[in-house]
């Protein structure tokens, strides 16, 4: 009987390791995923700034300001 018990046990333990195995494995999962997540909107916007940057410094820069307005004319 003694035996019997000492194998139930240790059948418990062992699933029981399982599942907060699966848990803690779920668990770190969402947390990488948050992270990458966070990591890749930041790297948007700092493309997205970068485009804006380059795009007022070609846009203010780009020859006779008489000639943008008229370019830019028809664009309102």
């Amino acid at each position: 009987m003694a035996e019997f018990l000492f194998w139930l046990v240790a059948a418990l333990g062992a699933f029981g390791g399982i599942v907060l195995g699966r848990i803690r494995g779920r668990a770190e999962g969402k947390r990488m995923g948050k992270r990458e997540a966070e990591r890749d909107a930041i790297e948007d916007k700092n493309e997205r700034v970068a485009r804006g940057r380059e795009a007022v410094r070609d846009g203010r820069g780009a020859g006779d300001p008489a000639d943008r307005l008229r370019r830019n004319d028809g664009r309102w």
